[in-house]
């Protein structure tokens, strides 16, 4: 499909492609790529709507870095233990990593940091060691996404990409 570029108005390739996610549901990834002038974007909808939810999972090792957020535009995150809390906001679903949501989290701080002085500096330095120590498996802390439509989860990486969750209703 076509569609003009937001950025430039040159023609642009739209795709959409439909995808099951194991316990979790039907969603709809859709892509943008204009030749012209590189803008790129991809969005996640999901197809479903349940109750609501709230998905937590305790990061205790490297290797719970790798379980899997699905984010809806209408999911909240929260890491109590960095005192971090992201609102949703519309277009901003996602499907990533717990290290991945950590370096979103990082990159952030890291913008704010530059910005500030005293106090605040202090408190990002702080936070951005307590992510390395995280992701070094040194630290721990718990990963919440609360969800009023129930289309956000954390799937532990093991669960996720088990055979049988790939074979169910298949």
């Amino acid at each position: 499909m076509k569609e003009e570029c937001p950025l430039c108005g040159a023609e642009s390739e739209l795709h959409f492609v439909p995808y099951k996610i194991p316990f979790f549901g039907e969603i709809m990834i859709t892509t943008a790529v204009c030749s012209s002038c590189g803008y790129h974007t991809t969005d996640v909808m999901v197809l479903t709507e349940k109750k609501r939810t709230r998905s937590e999972m305790v990061i205790s090792s490297t290797d719970d870095l790798n379980a899997i957020v699905i984010r809806s535009p209408f999911g909240t995150i929260e890491i109590p233990e960095l005192y971090v809390s992201v609102e949703p906001k519309r277009g901003d679903a996602f499907i990533s990593t717990v290290e991945g949501v950590l370096n979103r989290v990082e990159g952030v701080v890291k913008m704010l940091a530059r910005d500030v002085e005293g106090t605040a500096k202090k408190r990002a330095e702080t936070v951005l060691e307590q992510i390395a120590r995280i992701k070094a498996g040194k630290a721990s802390m718990t990963l919440i996404i609360d969800d009023p439509t129930g289309n956000s989860a954390v799937i532990p990486n093991k669960l996720f990409f088990s055979k049988d969750s790939f074979t169910k209703g298949i």
